[in-house]
């Protein structure tokens, strides 16, 4: 969920279940533990990114306590007992004997902060503020900051930082924190020298008025409008955005139209639960307010439970535990969560960036938030149950899109787009200038066939003679664009996606056969190649992937092809000295100079595709093989652990489609790792990809906004999504490389968070015929910034899945006439780039096909007749000349 502080309700020891009647602030609640579990539990949360808040309650204890001991429960004298207590001065004591306490409630007495005593409890150098500090936590929050002074507020303060220099104080403050009056007296919380920060009540209070309480989005704007005044930017920015709390009933309650609890018998308050049309209400309105808090200026808060649509009231129905795994029934909430978490995540200017509010009209609210670099996203919520609303939004960039739907929109000459939403209905209106991370793309068309599907007299494609000859086709017919599958080495079954290195050249994709490149090696080897300028230039070009790549080569080589697992403990980790080794040595060489000589055939095909005008796109996969050199020489930067093994692999959840999802065997990213290091790794592997092709296809880009993590051994059913690095690792190579020549392959489950991720590089995605959402025989509709495919490898070819969808009986010549036909209105379309599988202008069905996904075998084969290539060839530069596409 990519969860960074989790705010812990009081946990030292007491008498009740909530521990606000605090009995010992040095002893943690042996219900939860000890101080050796706490640190421990703040040491592992500190690896995983995430701080410790605690929540201090200091204005009073229980007393049922070590310091009051109304009941004797504890040893020495406590302050209730004896005014010879050294604790007796600790509290506030009344002539007639009585003490006060908090609202009157007996069992909370009330500390009198101006006992020396007190002051060395809270404040001491082993007092309750520092010592839980250097025990591991980042930061307190202060329950009921009201009933502290300010000059206490500030000692805290002062200790905080003293121990933790970036330590966080936040005040529960139910009010506006900026200009609150607590008895009699204008608190100075925000001005500096207090407080962080508040809980953001008002903020909740807002949400809850406009989604529920019947305020219209003029007062919700005002609401949001004042605390953007009042409050210093600072204080604004981590304000604990909260909907649900301890002290309030639960947010689905709420939203689904639960009853004012007071008018209930208490025997009936622990029992109320939402109907199923109340809690589709509640879930309806639930997206809204996630919707806005986590787009709104602050810092959002989910109260444990709220993502799992929990009900109850008030204490305790609010504190019900949390349901295991296999109890949860309903994840709709939580979806709605992590899809808000990571839209937010997607687009960092929503942390930072500036606001202003307004309403359309009485049902619309509408809030924006700018970046410092012209990106905008204006949110729009409709509260009303029953009525749609157009409105027309201000578009301040080069082209806008709804994050939400994923709609396109067109400014009009008023500078605005219309968006329409639902009763209960929202958008994410995002903009920003044309050019942002991206390179741009030139109009024109192109074609997707592997170097192993080209036409080569009985052998599979190659480089050299079938690739020149392929790309002067290309030059004939008028297409700009040719693209490759990966061209690494392959795995066993012969997939492309999967093999031994992310970086490496397949040597079978060279004109030379094995035979032929073994002699070849070997006069290499004896007129001094390895000594040349150009053999070294190379190899210390690409030293950081070349050599690892060889060592694990040549190691397998000698293990028969075994995978790194099996092989003996010495070699289960890349060093040098496999280089020295006899068994290794001649082996390595010949790897080196198998790469040697792809890099040279490599760079002669690009040369010559350039030379006629047409430019390679390539394509990369998501994720490296567990059995690869990667893994195996540079374990930190995946999900394995001190033996090599992967203690976590990549795959999708389950679906309608299968109960358990799929476990792709790959393992993940250490992302955590990767960051501290600047992405060195991903790093190298764009540039190495950007010299080997003129644009790159990122595949499952949605691995790098969140992926699939599923434990080692466990099926899809066990996983979860974990957030990727974002934006972060774009702008890194942005910064490294200047504008980016990348086309996401964006296909698969499309929330807001991809959306705006993608929206916010720039990069051109995928739309793919097949998938389309409307008759694609009637028109083509191509989405901005979307690259048009008639299909792909892992799809059907057009006129196969022509012959599935629209003919009956199969009519395999009318599929191919209407495959023709649709090829043709693609053309035809406003995309700026139309790509079309080999397959497709060939006019082929799914005998063609490439690769079918989950299928191991029986892929990765197909290779295009050369006759057939040649008949095709004027038909293809008609076709292309006519519709405007044909490369100038």
């Amino acid at each position: 969920m990519g969860v960074t502080t989790i705010y812990l309700n009081p946990i030292f020891e007491a008498q009740s279940n909530h521990r606000y009647d605090t009995a010992d602030y040095l002893t943690i609640d042996p219900m939860l533990g000890t101080e050796e579990d706490f640190r421990r539990l703040a040491q592992d949360a500190d690896e995983l990114g995430i701080s410790l808040i605690l929540d201090g309650v200091f204005n009073h204890t229980g007393d049922d306590s070590i310091y009051f001991n109304r009941f004797g429960n504890y040893p020495g004298k406590g302050a209730w007992q004896s005014e010879d207590s050294p604790w007796h001065d600790a509290y506030c004591w009344n002539e007639d004997g009585t003490y006060s306490s908090w609202w009157g409630i007996e069992n909370m007495p009330n500390l009198n902060e101006k006992s020396d005593r007190v002051r060395e409890l809270l404040l001491g150098e082993n007092g309750v503020v520092r010592t839980w500090l250097r025990a591991g936590a980042r930061g307190w929050r202060l329950d009921v900051a009201d009933e502290l002074s300010d000059e206490l507020i500030a000692d805290i303060k002062t200790a905080v930082l003293e121990e933790r220099p970036d330590g966080l104080l936040l005040g529960e403050v139910w009010e506006d924190a900026s200009n609150k009056l607590a008895y009699g007296k204008l608190r100075k919380y925000l001005l500096g020298d207090e407080l962080d920060s508040a809980m953001n009540y008002p903020l909740r209070d807002a949400i809850l008025g406009f989604l529920v309480y019947g305020e219209n989005a003029y007062q919700c704007a005002e609401r949001i409008e004042t605390l953007r005044e009042n409050y210093p930017p600072e204080a604004l920015a981590c304000c604990l955005n909260l909907l649900g709390s301890h002290d309030k009933p639960r947010i689905a309650s709420v939203l689904g139209g639960g009853p004012d609890e007071s008018q209930l018998p208490e025997e009936e308050r622990g029992r109320f639960r939402l109907d199923e049309n109340s809690m589709g209400l509640a879930k309806g309105r639930f997206w809204l307010a996630t919707l806005m808090q986590m787009t709104l200026p602050g810092v959002p808060s989910i109260y444990y439970g709220d993502e799992y649509a929990l009900e109850g009231l008030s204490d305790p129905g609010n504190r019900r535990t949390l349901p295991t795994p296999d109890a949860v029934h309903d994840r709709d909430m939580l979806n709605m969560v992590r899809n808000t978490i990571m839209l937010r995540r997607a687009l960092p200017f929503l942390v930072d960036g500036t606001l202003d509010a307004f309403a359309y009209n009485d049902d619309v609210l509408c809030y924006r938030r700018r970046g410092s670099d012209g990106q905008v996203a204006s949110v729009l919520i409709n509260h009303s149950l029953s009525d749609a609303r157009s409105v027309r939004v201000p578009i301040e960039g080069d082209f806008a899109l709804d994050l939400v739907s994923g709609t396109d929109l067109k400014r009009g000459a008023d500078g605005c787009a219309e968006v329409r939403l639902w009763p209960l209905g929202s958008a994410v209106v995002y903009s920003s200038k044309e050019q942002r991370l991206q390179k741009p793309l030139k109009r024109g068309a192109g074609v997707i066939a592997h170097i192993t599907s080209l036409p080569n007299a009985g052998r599979a494609g190659t480089l050299g003679a079938p690739a020149r000859r392929f790309i002067d086709h290309l030059a004939a017919t008028g297409l700009r664009y040719w693209q490759v599958l990966p061209v690494n080495p392959t795995d066993s079954f012969g997939s492309p996606y999967a093999g031994p290195s992310a970086f490496a050249g397949n040597p079978n994709l060279l004109e030379e056969t094995s035979t032929e490149l073994k002699h070849a090696f070997e006069r290499f080897k004896a007129e001094g190649g390895f000594t040349s300028r150009e053999f070294f230039e190379f190899a210390r070009e690409n030293e950081s992937w070349l050599d690892p790549y060889c060592a694990f080569m040549a190691v397998k080589d000698a293990m028969d092809g075994t995978s790194r697992h099996s092989w003996p403990d010495e070699l289960r980790r890349y060093h040098v000295d496999i280089f020295t080794d006899a068994r290794f040595a001649d082996r390595a060489r010949y790897h080196a100079f198998v790469q040697f000589r792809f890099e040279r055939e490599w760079t002669e095909m690009l040369d010559y595709a350039h030379e006629k005008g047409i430019e390679i796109v390539g394509d990369i996969p998501m994720y490296v093989s567990d059995d690869s050199a990667d893994a195996w020489s540079e374990p930190e930067m995946f999900s394995l652990g001190k033996d090599g093994m992967p203690y976590e692999i990549a795959g999708v959840p389950p679906d309608r489609f299968s109960a358990t999802g799929q476990v792709w065997g790959n393992p993940t990213y250490n992302w955590d790792h990767m960051r501290k290091d600047g992405y060195v790794w991903w790093l190298a592997r764009l540039r190495r990809s950007f010299k080997l092709y003129d644009r790159v296809r990122l595949d499952h880009f949605l691995g790098f906004h969140n992926y699939f993590a599923i434990p080692a051994g466990g099926t899809g059913a066990d996983g979860t999504w974990m957030p990727g690095p974002g934006i972060e690792l774009f702008q890194r190579a942005f910064e490294e490389f200047g504008p980016l020549p990348l086309i996401a392959e964006d296909l698969g489950i499309l929330t807001p968070g991809v959306r705006a991720l993608l929206a916010s590089c720039g990069f051109f995605g995928m739309d793919v015929l097949e998938f389309a959402d409307y008759d694609i025989r009637e028109q083509i509709w191509p989405h901005n910034e979307k690259v048009l495919y008639t299909s792909t490898h892992d799809t059907s070819t057009l006129v196969g899945f022509c012959q599935k969808s629209f003919c009956s009986n199969g009519d395999e010549q009318g599929a191919r006439y209407l495959a023709g036909e649709i090829m043709r209105h693609a053309l035809d379309s406003p995309a700026t780039l139309v790509m079309m599988q080999l397959q497709d202008l060939l006019c082929l069905g799914d005998d063609a096909r490439m690769n079918v996904p989950g299928v191991a075998e029986g892929n990765w084969s197909w290779q295009a007749d050369e006759d057939l290539i040649c008949d095709y060839e004027r038909k293809i530069a008609g076709v292309l000349s006519e519709t405007g596409r044909a490369r100038a």
